[in-house]
């Protein structure tokens, strides 16, 4: 199997794209349903409404995160589907911290690891060749 082939980075890219877009939807969801326990949680008499603080500080850690690592992977995502050589190392690098997420993301990793790690074939000459 040829790993230069830029066919395997093109579907690099598209798991990136994928992967990207879900996690970004879900992290949305995730919004709108705290948004709606906090509004139940509001409607108690019981509820002490001071803490709505840590509500709001631990979506603004979601968001933060969602920014920091999503919207740059999908920014490389596309890059690798267009072909782009820049986005090679930091795919790469996105590829290895994509590891932690276990199965699917640690077999995304090795995969990044194996197509931007691999050396190319020796061009085998006219000259070398036996008849």
């Amino acid at each position: 199997m040829d790993l230069h082939d830029p066919i395997h980075k093109k579907v690099i890219g598209v798991s990136f794209i994928v992967f990207s877009v879900f996690s970004l939807v879900g992290v949305y969801f995730y919004d709108i349903f705290m948004e709606w326990v906090l509004e139940q949680a509001n409607q108690d008499p019981n509820f002490n409404t001071e803490v709505g603080w840590i509500f709001a500080f631990i979506d603004s850690i979601v968001w933060a995160l969602a920014i920091i690592f999503l919207v740059p992977r999908l920014i490389l995502g596309i890059a690798l589907t267009l072909g782009k050589k820049w986005a090679n190392i930091p795919s790469m690098v996105f590829g290895i911290i994509s590891m932690l997420n276990f199965p699917i993301g640690t077999a995304l990793g090795v995969y990044c690891i194996l197509v931007f790690t691999a050396k190319p074939r020796p061009e085998e000459t006219f000259d070398k060749r036996d008849h």
